[in-house]
């Protein structure tokens, strides 16, 4: 266990955090220690999100194997593999959702990825699209459609994100001038929303899903464009009219020139 403390006192992610528990106050790392060194690395214990029983059941904190493990505490164990999906799909309900529908849904074949295959059991970290690149080709070889797909995937959400931030950052900067621009807020928090839920749509590794969802995140973010346009637009209609007004006082004050002159 010293070492499993030296790892949760010295790791700046779980400084940060601040997990509500400190691992050597759970006493199924005592011996499953392996496992309690990893779940320390994830973002489950690291957020504060997760203890041993919430996926295993049973007592953490009862000093007595036996009684952290008696009927009535719920301890189930190591779940089944066609148990995975729905005891991760507690928390995770949208991505259970879809991954049911997706093409690794059929648990019977043993060839087919669960929830752990992908995102781990213990050491669980952020699910990032970035996890795409090395969980996809443990299974997938180079120049197949299962991988193209995932690639295709990869690259359509990451340039749907790319060009959101950069959209939000323009806003941003004209808002900071332009008062009126903060109409284009809810399009850009709906957009945001809309993008945040096509993570979960890769389960299903649907591309005409995730397109749709992406039409939605492009509806909301054209609003947006529309009236960075519009500012624009007016912004030239302003300046030609102030040029107008200056060309007329300019022909004025040469008209009125060339008047006094004349009575001269």
């Amino acid at each position: 266990m010293r070492r499993l403390f030296g790892l949760l006192l010295f790791s700046p992610a779980l400084l940060w955090a601040g997990p509500a528990v400190s691992l050597d106050e759970v006493l199924c790392a005592t011996c499953h220690f392996d496992q309690g060194e990893e779940f320390a690395q994830s973002i489950h214990y690291q957020q504060g999100q997760l203890l041993c029983n919430d996926c295993h059941g049973g007592l953490p904190f009862e000093a007595d194997p036996e009684k952290a493990k008696a009927p009535g505490t719920g301890f189930i164990g190591k779940p089944k593999r066609e148990d995975i999906a729905a005891l991760c799909g507690k928390c995770h309900a949208a991505p259970a959702r879809f991954f049911v529908q997706g093409p690794h849904a059929a648990w019977q074949n043993q060839a087919n990825p669960t929830c752990i295959s992908c995102h781990t059991n213990h050491r669980v970290q952020d699910a990032t699209l970035a996890l795409m690149d090395s969980t996809c080709t443990q299974c997938h070889q180079a120049g197949t459609p299962a991988l193209a797909r995932g690639s295709v995937i990869r690259q359509r959400l990451d340039q749907a994100s790319a060009a959101h931030r950069q959209l939000q950052a323009q806003s941003d900067s004209l808002q900071a001038v332009e008062g009126s621009l903060r109409k284009a807020t809810p399009y850009l928090e709906a957009a945001a929303s809309a993008l945040r839920e096509t993570d979960p749509l890769t389960h299903t590794l649907d591309l005409g899903m995730i397109d749709r969802k992406l039409g939605e995140v492009r509806g909301e973010e054209d609003q947006v464009r529309q009236l960075i346009s519009d500012y624009y637009a007016g912004r030239r209609h302003r300046v030609w009219a102030v040029a107008g007004i200056w060309v007329i006082v300019v022909a004025n004050l040469f008209l009125l020139w060339i008047k006094r002159r004349q009575l001269k």
